[in-house]
């Protein structure tokens, strides 16, 4: 059955590297932007419709009947309902918490799950609960048993809360669109505006969990547990690692490695967990020989971090069609054919001098989504084309003239994180802003 999961998975990265956008990302997109213009009761009904959308993404809706087919065989002396309920609940939790949270620190939470090292222990944590999921690790507070009779509440909780945590990188755009809202009136943090917006992040969380309180509490009866359901448990083991080589894959962008070489590493410890796996004994647990395989993993990975850091280092060839030639002084900093200026000064000064538009691209080293818009812009020929038309300045999170753009209120997006574009007139106008990397056909709108 390992083989099998592990060649299901490795099949579904290769078969799903190139996904189109969806109808319902185009319906949540648009909720996102209806956020920033309601106000009131209206207000709170989009967050609570944009939950409800967003469980609908083809990336999260099919969790709920397999989770729901899992927490429904779970038994509890409060009732049939309460695991559905209770992971419910945990789901809208951890959005409680991400509200609390980006109220209070204006977005620090959030750029801190953008840290290499955050997206990789989060990915790691995704693997652990997959295996935790078909009974190949046992975590005393999961419970991944088939006919679990244990009656504790505590572990569907962590369960609903950590499909939150899940579910929040497929629905971005409308989470970051709370959260800049929530960002941008942070001028002094009350009682009452945490409490608020806590508030409206959990109905968005409400929204999402829907599908869970349809199926699990109101729902029709479900077909009775058997063989079947260990099918659905490896199906469910599936798609928390399909989420897992995402947040693995986000880790290693932002440690400089690229898509291809990212994938290749997550194949290759693929198999050697899978040959450490095999080569044991056949009479031990797959628990222990789990156990074993991931420490034999961990060995690996630890063998070749250390070589990596204390052999010397060699002289690196150059690919042929390598398109990004870096060079970078004091104000200029050069990629391929893209000058980019470091100094506001100069940026807007030549600006000035050649009538054109200033695109504005606010950087970190640490950001996974920057660095892929630092790509994007060498290998997108019409987004390279369209930059080509205006004055690019580049400002990096490090230095002072970030903290002034972020305590501008005309930017509250910079509280939250990054990346952020601007696309300004010669003066500094605000003609386009947004925080989302991937509508690159919106800015060569307006560049071109």
């Amino acid at each position: 059955m390992m083989k099998k999961f592990s060649i299901l998975l490795i099949f579904t990265l290769v078969v799903s590297r190139v996904q189109a956008q969806s109808v319902f990302d185009q319906m949540n997109n648009w909720v996102g932007s209806q956020l920033a213009e309601s106000t009131g009761i209206g207000a709170y009904l989009f967050l609570l419709l944009g939950g409800v959308l967003a469980s609908l993404l083809p990336c999260v809706y099919p969790l709920y009947p397999l989770t729901v087919s899992f927490l429904r065989n779970k038994k509890s002396k409060l009732g049939k309902f309460a695991h559905p309920l209770t992971y419910y609940f945990g789901l809208a939790l951890i959005y409680f918490i991400f509200g609390l949270i980006a109220s209070v620190t204006g977005g620090a939470f959030n750029e801190i799950l953008r840290l290499p090292l955050a997206n990789l222990s989060i990915g790691l944590l995704l693997i652990i609960l997959a295996l935790a999921t078909v009974d190949y690790l046992h975590l005393p507070f999961f419970g991944g048993q088939l006919d679990s009779k244990q009656e504790g509440l505590g572990g569907t909780l962590l369960m609903g809360a950590g499909a939150g945590l899940l579910s929040s990188a497929c629905v971005g755009p409308i989470v970051v669109s709370i959260l800049v809202a929530i960002a941008s009136n942070v001028d002094g943090v009350t009682i009452g505006l945490a409490a608020t917006a806590a508030f409206k992040m959990m109905l968005f969380g409400f929204g999402v969990g829907v599908p869970v309180l349809l199926l699990g509490v109101f729902g029709l009866a479900l077909p009775k547990s058997g063989k079947w359901m260990l099918y659905v448990q490896w199906v469910f083991a599936l798609l928390i690692g399909y989420f897992a080589y995402g947040y693995l894959i986000k880790g290693f962008n932002g440690l400089g490695l690229s898509d291809t070489v990212g994938f290749y590493l997550f194949i290759g410890s693929v198999l050697v967990f899978l040959a450490a796996f095999n080569l044991q004994e056949t009479g031990k647990s797959n628990q222990l020989k789990t156990k074993v395989s991931l420490f034999t993993l961990a060995g690996v990975v630890g063998f070749f971090i250390i070589g990596a850091n204390t052999l010397p280092a060699g002289t690196t060839a150059t690919a042929p069609n390598q398109m990004a030639i870096e060079s970078s002084s004091e104000n200029i900093e050069q990629k391929g054919e893209l000058t980019w200026y470091l100094n506001k000064e100069a940026a807007y000064q030549k600006a000035a001098e050649t009538g054109k538009l200033v695109f504005v691209d606010f950087h970190g080293d640490w950001c996974t989504n920057c660095k892929a818009f630092q790509k994007n812009t060498q290998e997108d020929k019409a987004l390279n084309s369209a930059l080509q038309n205006a004055i690019l300045y580049k400002v990096y999170d490090t230095s002072p003239e970030f903290e002034k753009y972020r305590n501008d209120p005309r930017f509250p997006e910079l509280k939250v994180g990054l990346p952020f574009f601007l696309i300004t007139d010669g003066t500094g106008n605000v003609i386009y802003k947004t925080n989302d990397y991937t509508k690159t056909e919106e800015m060569q709108l307006f560049l071109n």
